[in-house]
């Protein structure tokens, strides 16, 4: 726990299971309040210091929404264990014990078009279930070379090429999970300019190009984003164009 912060300098003060839980959710831990209590216990019999339980508790680094509130999770641990080391009772029947996320399940297929409630769940989807997502994106790159090559020919720098093809990927994505496999789309298909693309879908491309103008660090410059925004809604609609239908 020494890289994260520095247990001489915390005032160890337990606040409770709701606080506590609060703290270990928003830092990504990957255990509750009654887990850790188990462990310390475990930890006191067999005289593991605490920061060996405390650093296992998460997959990779915690993320903290700022260093108060790092300093106030692990002084909330140490604490908890001070109780558990020291016998007393850790009251945690005092407060409803949280109840965990119930991941989300992938939205029914959609019929002729996405609507909005479709693409909210697709991605509440995406979100929760990131291997889903990443064996999508592989599929893109199998199958839809022709559609990643126009957009690098766009002349874009890295970043903005980057957003231009997440954005189509993104649509790819969506319309694979509702169901509407998509051929190869071919450079000759995107020569068009009279395609069109459901709005769901082409209010997220937009959506993501205005983020990106908006990014605190490195914004979009406008002329840049409309250049990608072109081109990211022709590739998507050219997509959409080469579904193949039921039928």
């Amino acid at each position: 726990m020494s890289n994260r912060t520095d247990e001489d300098e915390l005032e160890r003060r337990y606040e409770g299971q709701k606080v506590l839980q609060a703290l270990l959710t928003s830092s990504g831990a990957m255990a509750d309040v009654d887990d850790v209590v188990g462990a310390f216990k475990e930890a006191v019999k067999t005289g593991v210091p605490p920061a060996v339980v405390i650093q296992a508790l998460w997959e990779d680094e915690p993320k903290f929404e700022s260093p108060k509130k790092a300093r106030a999770l692990f002084a909330n641990l140490l604490g908890l264990f001070d109780l558990v080391e020291s016998g007393q009772a850790v009251d945690l029947e005092s407060h409803a014990k949280p109840t965990k996320k119930v991941k989300a399940t992938a939205p029914a297929p959609f019929e002729g078009e996405p609507d909005d409630a479709f693409v909210e769940a697709a991605w509440r989807y995406f979100d929760d279930h990131p291997r889903a997502r990443e064996k999508l994106a592989h599929a893109f790159d199998a199958h839809q070379d022709p559609l990643s090559s126009w957009l690098d020919a766009q002349g874009f720098d890295d970043d903005a090429f980057v957003l231009a093809r997440q954005l189509v990927s993104d649509v790819f994505a969506m319309m694979e999970l509702g169901g509407a496999a998509c051929a190869t789309v071919s450079e000759k298909a995107l020569a068009k300019k009279s395609l069109t693309l459901p709005p769901p879908l082409a209010r997220w491309v937009e959506e993501g190009v205005f983020e990106a103008t908006e990014h605190e660090q490195t914004p979009l410059k406008a002329a840049v984003a409309e250049q990608v925004l072109d081109a990211a809604m022709r590739g998507a609609a050219a997509l959409w164009a080469a579904r193949r239908t039921a039928g």
